[in-house]
């Protein structure tokens, strides 16, 4: 609002429109005013950077526009420019660009870091080293969101801590996107050089700090909690045929500046041999689905209650020229039920009384699969007449299981 006798300064609209509005009361009138206007351009409209975003969408004479760049990326020129009065409108600054540079220091809890120009490729002969520092005594995971580099040329390294630890924590090159990263320190270094010849895209790489790593999931089994800080608790359990290796329950713990599981992570196994009490379950041969050991003997005993018998089905064995014998008693000096090869199996094998007792010998030669079986307790009242499938004294069938020599038994009492 402008009034008496003094001449306001220049004025600027901010949009393409101006109103004036002028008002006189009923007493002393003067001479007025006289105004002169001229149309002035705007700015031109900023580019957003590429990786970037842009703030501000006035450009008009003192506007000012505002330049952020993504994760993992830097802003190379001023982050503010302002629209400047004049003749012909421009901004103060050019506009800034945003740019994955070679090497990066960071103290941030999380983040992105992101290989020289990406997702351009990156330059030639160049050695870039990224350093990542956090709380004393928490540890850093790194995930890879993209891999693509030169094998065994432009190559990736991580390092616990400084290069002059020499703890290595992984070495990398190729186009497969590697699975994660742990540090047991505070600090973790990536170095990337790369060669005179060709280039790629190269890598992206999310980051962020935790206690204790990520205990996993062990093959065959599951894990129930999520929880990684000092006093969380993990349960593991294993898929039915496999045994837990180690404690199912491990807690994360503090040590001075370093933070662990205790006690390390179990693993899941098939056992080779073991009792079994259950109504139902399975048999599985050792470290099935991967190739049994050689020169093993395993031995199973299956005990239901005494009122029921045991029933035996195949749900997968490997073919090939090991045997399985069965006998109807506590040792292989009982009556032979059968003995197979050349996958010619029964449906299904019946014990006669509540035990089963299984054998298995592996030598020193050729080892494959196994075999994966399913047991069940049946409650002899409910057996209905003729039920049992294969009985004693019939003729010797033939399977066909798994390698040259090596032998199953199995035993019915």
């Amino acid at each position: 609002m402008l009034g008496r006798t003094t001449i306001p300064p220049l004025l600027n609209s901010t949009s393409n429109n101006l109103y004036l509005n002028f008002q006189s009361d009923i007493s002393v009138s003067a001479a007025g005013f006289h105004l002169e206007y001229t149309g002035l351009d705007s700015c031109p409209e900023p580019q957003t950077p590429s990786n970037g975003i842009k703030i501000g969408d006035r450009y008009m004479v003192g506007d000012v526009v505002s330049f952020q760049c993504d994760q993992g990326y830097s802003l190379q020129g001023h982050s503010h420019i302002t629209c400047m009065p004049g003749p012909v409108r421009r901004w103060n600054y050019p506009i800034p660009i945003c740019l994955a540079e070679c090497g990066a220091s960071t103290t941030n809890n999380e983040g992105i870091l992101l290989s020289p120009n990406y997702p351009l490729n990156y330059e030639n002969n160049h050695e870039c080293i990224y350093s990542i520092q956090v709380q004393a005594g928490k540890g850093i995971n790194i995930s890879f969101l993209a891999f693509d580099t030169e094998a065994s040329h432009d190559i990736l390294r991580v390092w616990d801590g400084p290069p002059e630890n020499e703890m290595l924590l992984k070495e990398i090159s190729g186009s497969l996107v590697p699975e994660g990263i742990h540090s047991t320190l505070n600090i973790v270094t990536i170095q990337f050089d790369t060669d005179f010849y060709i280039s790629k895209s190269g890598f992206a790489i999310q980051f962020s700090t935790t206690a204790c790593r990520d205990p996993g999931v062990p093959m065959n089994g599951t894990r129930n909690g999520d929880g990684r800080e000092p006093g969380d608790t993990v349960i593991f359990q294993c898929d039915p045929g496999y045994e837990l290796q180690g404690n199912e329950r491990i807690t994360c713990i503090q040590v001075e500046n370093r933070y662990f599981w205790q006690p390390n992570p179990p693993v899941c196994i098939a056992p080779c041999g073991g009792n079994l009490t259950g109504s139902s379950g399975f048999i599985l041969s050792p470290n099935f689905p991967h190739p049994y050991p050689h020169s093993r003997d395993c031995d199973w005993t299956i005990t239901v209650n005494n009122d029921y018998v045991i029933s035996l089905a195949f749900i997968s064995i490997e073919p090939n020229y090991d045997f399985l014998y069965i006998y109807d008693g506590p040792d292989s000096n009982s009556p032979l039920i059968g003995s197979f090869q050349d996958s010619k199996l029964p449906e299904r094998i019946e014990s006669s009384s509540n035990n089963m007792h299984l054998a298995f010998r592996s030598d020193g030669s050729v080892s494959f699969t196994g075999f994966h079986l399913e047991y069940k307790g049946h409650n002899i009242m409910n057996k209905k007449m003729g039920h049992i499938q294969y009985k004693m004294n019939t003729t010797i069938f033939q399977l066909s299981v798994k390698a040259t020599r090596e032998k199953i038994w199995m035993l019915l009492e």
